[in-house]
């Protein structure tokens, strides 16, 4: 139960009400103005810096929000391993939603993905059937399993961004995570760069 709390996939409370992502879809809506772009944002992407500890909103190719970033505490280096509490690095979708997180609200991410299942393969972390099953995810754009020895259940979710503190998520505070929740849905891109 620890990690997957710490993944924010437990309840520990109710849904943000419909008054803070009314707030949140504003706040959103201005800044997307701000940038020349309509909401809800056409082609939203998901852009993080990890050396930078930034998170990045972008729509068509403009950048619509820049929000601070916490990252896995173990440091900069990616993501190999269940437990190595590191931020994976490369293009990834999202591909859940739980209004119901332990941080606030989570947005579930495409971690393992086929190049990681490729790397985990061959460095016999993962087994054949593993690996299938997270490559017929990547194929059908779904989520991929999250009980595999590479680890899983990384996505964006709230709490803070004081420090380096997840065991691999990318954690906002709560009212940029709730901005992104209103503005990405399931199939967004999101890129994770060193």
């Amino acid at each position: 139960m620890a990690a997957a709390l710490l993944a924010g996939t437990t309840a520990l409370g109710g849904p943000p009400g419909p008054a803070t992502l009314e707030a949140a879809r504003g706040r959103v809506i201005s800044k997307a103005a701000a940038a020349g772009q309509p909401f809800p944002l056409p082609q939203p992407e998901v852009r993080v810096f990890k050396a930078r500890h930034t998170l990045e909103l972008w729509a068509q190719g403009c950048r619509v929000a820049t929000y601070d970033a916490a990252l896995g505490h173990r440091g900069l280096a990616d993501k190999v391993r269940e437990g190595d509490h590191l931020t994976p690095e490369g293009r990834f979708t999202l591909c859940s939603r739980n209004d119901r997180s332990a941080f606030h609200l989570f947005l579930g991410i495409s971690y393992p993905d086929a190049k990681a299942a490729e790397r985990g393969f061959r460095s016999g972390l993962i087994t054949a059937a593993q690996r299938a099953r997270i490559l017929r995810a990547a194929r059908q754009g779904t989520c991929p399993p999250w009980d595999t020895p590479m680890g899983g259940t990384v996505g964006l979710h709230g709490g803070g961004t004081a420090s380096d503190w997840t065991w691999g998520c990318i954690a906002l505070a709560d009212p940029h995570i709730e901005e992104l929740w209103v503005a990405c849905p399931v199939g967004t891109p999101v890129v994770i760069a060193p």
